[in-house]
């Protein structure tokens, strides 16, 4: 039986404090899952967009300001701006936020909604998903963000297509 090398107590403490100050003020947390194999390279992408969309958080602030205005006026437990994109973003919807959401899809402006896409912090395809997710079919601005998600699907699929109308 062969000994087990000793552990470096002290290269483990560094990694630990590494990892404690490097991802906690960028509001990231390590996360580590088990996924079957043919599943992880679409869970890291999903990571990744995500990570990009967060990143443009502060730069979208003045339009999420102008949704969590609008949001959280009524409400007596208010919501972030990171939790909102966190909440829209969603594969399953949190029922203790739920009046927020269908706020946001109800009273928030095509404007505000249409600023927030500009921003890159969502697409309509996020919106037209967290409406599914959410199951809110007939909020006031589903309707068109059903057709500006068809609209941009439409475009990604022509870019994608050449002349001839097949797969470039």
């Amino acid at each position: 039986m062969t000994a087990r090398p000793k552990r470096d107590a002290t290269a483990a403490d560094r990694v630990r404090r590494y990892r404690q100050s490097t991802l906690g003020p960028r509001g990231i947390a390590r996360v580590e899952v088990q996924v079957p194999v043919a599943a992880a390279d679409a869970l890291k992408a999903v990571a990744a967009r995500w990570r990009q969309q967060f990143k443009l958080l502060p730069a979208a602030e003045p339009v999420l300001d102008r949704a969590l205005s609008t949001i959280n006026a009524p409400r007596p437990v208010p919501v972030d701006g990171s939790g909102l994109v966190a909440l829209l973003l969603a594969p399953a919807p949190i029922e203790d936020w739920r009046p927020h959401v269908e706020a946001f899809f109800d009273e928030v402006s095509m404007g505000t909604l249409h600023d927030l896409v500009l921003s890159g912090v969502l697409t309509f395809e996020d919106l037209y998903r967290a409406l599914r997710t959410w199951r809110l079919p007939d909020a006031s601005n589903a309707a068109w963000i059903t057709e500006m998600a068809a609209l941009s699907l439409e475009r990604a699929a022509a870019t994608h297509l050449g002349a001839d109308g097949h797969t470039a």
